[in-house]
């Protein structure tokens, strides 16, 4: 993929994020705050505690960070995956999330 594929990719991820965080809020009684700073997007949650979304652009990576751990996601022929565990990327955001927010969050 070009690197104008990847931004492109990148920052219809960012929007994602942001609307399943919506989802989140509207759905659950959570508060989570999103911050976008060029190629980092932060979720902040109720406790303080963040995590942190940013694009690594030359390797053309999605980097997440957690209290809990740090992930590196590579596009596959149709999602961003884990490079050591292979799990989709909504999926890790899920779990990290529920695990910040004290309850199931999908």
């Amino acid at each position: 993929m070009t690197e104008t594929e990847f931004l492109d990719r990148m920052h219809r991820m960012w929007t994602d994020v942001e609307s399943r965080v919506d989802q989140w809020v509207d759905q659950h009684d959570v508060d989570i705050e999103t911050t976008r700073q060029g190629p980092v997007l932060e979720l902040e949650f109720e406790s303080g505690r963040k995590i942190i979304i940013n694009a690594q652009t030359p390797m053309q990576q999605i980097w997440l960070a957690s209290p809990r751990g740090a992930f590196h996601f590579e596009w596959t022929a149709s999602e961003w995956r884990d490079t050591r565990s292979g799990h989709p990327f909504w999926n890790v955001l899920a779990q990290q999330a529920s695990q910040e927010a004290g309850q199931p969050l999908s």
